[in-house]
């Protein structure tokens, strides 16, 4: 399963845009303020902002209609309308199915295809800067923890992998829904498996979240905190003030970038924490 997390992470990666993470295993589920902490390049959920009394309101700066990528020059689809035998590749379909057949020419090779793309962000990220760094002063919040600030849902996808080269899968389309897929695209709505082969990863859901960002206590910002009041927890004593100091705060309300970064997604199979 590791080889093949470490492809899929691979080929999906930078597809929305820089920096966002590409949710492993595609089946799994995140919100807008998850908390969570970082173990072999997923992200591994423990609370919310909500849970833990922040609020943050949501914005939606962005949607797409649908998404698709296939492993360059190693997944082969052939399209079959109602009626068309499509040169008898198909085994599964009848000839009154529309459909397509997905081939896999190498190992862990990928086809993924979203439809209905939303993207969501936390608004404030001064509030939420001087929230976390405060919590951390008071040793409630481990500087491991990160925060899901960017969202990307898609109504509906379908997403295969193919576990060696030969693998396949037939992809029925639900009766009397429309046109017969003619495109990757076509692929993420109304389509059941009719047979598969060597598959590793089979997925054919709705309301997924193929992509996030998350954002974290800036480690040189508290580094510079520890070297003059000591390691969290801080506690009082050894003339450590029991109260945040206000040019601390008032740093993360006033320049959030400086106490808050984005954590890059490490390789599922290098380090398992961040």
């Amino acid at each position: 399963m590791a080889d093949i997390a470490r492809s899929f992470i691979s080929e999906l990666s930078g597809l929305w845009g820089e920096g966002y993470w590409v949710t492993w295993h595609p089946s799994t589920r995140h919100s807008l303020g998850d908390i969570g902490t970082v173990s072999a390049g997923s992200l591994v959920p423990i609370s919310t902002l909500e849970e833990n009394g922040i609020t943050s309101l949501a914005l939606t700066p962005e949607t797409r209609d649908e998404l698709s990528w296939r492993t360059k020059g190693q997944v082969d689809v052939t399209f079959k309308a109602v009626g068309n035998t499509a040169g008898g590749v198909f085994s599964a379909l009848a000839d009154a199915q529309a459909g397509a057949l997905v081939e896999f020419k190498g190992d862990n090779s990928v086809l993924v295809s979203y439809r209905g793309l939303t993207e969501s962000r936390l608004a404030s990220q001064p509030v939420l800067a001087a929230e976390m760094v405060s919590r951390y002063w008071a040793g409630t919040w481990p500087k491991e923890w990160c925060v899901v600030s960017h969202l990307v849902t898609a109504e509906h996808g379908t997403v295969l992998a193919g576990g060696e080269k030969g693998s396949t899968v037939e992809l029925a389309a639900q009766a009397t829904v429309g046109p017969a897929p003619a495109a990757i695209a076509d692929l993420a709505v109304r389509m059941k498996v009719a047979r598969s082969k060597g598959l590793t990863l089979e997925l054919l859901g709705e309301a997924m979240t193929p992509f996030f960002r998350i954002l974290r206590l800036r480690r040189k910002f508290l580094n510079g905190i520890e070297a003059v009041y000591g390691a969290s927890p801080l506690r009082i004593g050894s003339g450590r003030p029991s109260e945040i100091p206000q040019d601390i705060l008032e740093e993360a309300r006033s320049d959030p970038d400086t106490v808050l970064e984005f954590a890059s997604q490490a390789d599922p199979i290098g380090e398992q924490s961040a």
